[in-house]
């Protein structure tokens, strides 16, 4: 593997160059031709920022992250990276990849009568703002996502930032943002109907910085259900996908087909 380590205004650690050349060498699996990888450490006032560029199979792949120590922000580049190559793999192969850190289970429900199972997909737990989780859909070619938003609200509630999850996704032509208010979970009380519920104003959709503007709408139509009850109602509805508000979890889920089979994206706990 070609794999070159810089640092910039910063200076790479054997310790830290061993962690990311064990960490980054996984990827290899996903490739039949790898030409190269670049990867470049540095500081930035507080933030230890790592970034990375993979050639391989004709494509390049980029990924920039972020976090309080170069460790952490190493794990979370490899993170992004991983799942930006394994949306693309399988666009292009037509069959399932499975990420190597990807956290997986399998649940079963009784559904009329018949067991009926589906596969449990963990999203990631950092925090990011409306304008980054759009993007990063856009980049997965996926129409739909759920992401951690907590602390960009309110940061000195920790309740609040360890719960409060965000969907965006595709309602026709138009993107919608659903979140649920503070208030409600602070109170452990929930209505959906009065869920924060936003249309996306795209105004220019660039890859790089786009600008969206969120207008809220007067109430949300997220239903509450039961993950059975999603189950079936996706199985008798042609639609690719249902967020919905999960009342088994208090959490906002979201059931979706991948081929002939279902699977459904929760919070991290």
């Amino acid at each position: 593997m070609n794999l070159t380590i810089t640092g910039r205004n910063f200076e790479v650690s054997d310790s830290i160059r061993e962690y990311a050349e064990k960490k980054l060498s996984k990827l290899t699996k996903y490739f039949h031709q790898l030409i190269d990888m670049h990867v470049w450490l540095l500081i930035e006032r507080q933030d230890h920022i790592a970034e990375i560029t993979i050639n391989g199979d004709g494509v390049q792949f980029y990924a920039k992250e972020k976090a309080g120590d170069m460790y952490s922000s190493i794990d979370l580049l490899l993170d992004k990276i991983e799942q930006q190559i394994v949306r693309y793999k399988e666009r292009h192969s037509g069959h399932k990849v499975t990420p190597l850190s990807e956290l997986e289970d399998i649940a079963t429900f009784t559904v009329k009568g018949e067991q009926s199972s589906i596969t449990v997909r963990q999203v990631s737990n950092k925090p990011v703002d409306e304008k980054e989780a759009y993007l990063q859909m856009k980049l997965d070619g996926s129409d739909f996502t759920l992401f951690k938003k907590g602390e960009k609200s309110i940061k000195d509630s920790v309740d609040y930032m360890n719960k409060n999850y965000a969907a965006i996704y595709k309602d026709g032509n138009e993107y919608t943002m659903v979140e649920i208010p503070f208030e409600m979970i602070q109170e452990n009380s929930f209505n959906p109907s009065k869920f924060n519920e936003y249309t996306l104003e795209i105004k220019n959709d660039s890859s790089v910085n786009p600008d969206i503007k969120f207008k809220k709408k007067k109430s949300c139509n997220v239903k509450m259900m039961a993950v059975n009850e999603a189950v079936i109602e996706i199985t008798k509805n042609n639609t690719p996908f249902i967020v919905f508000f999960n009342t088994e979890t208090n959490y906002l889920n979201i059931i979706y087909k991948h081929g002939k089979n279902l699977e459904l994206l929760v919070p991290a706990f």
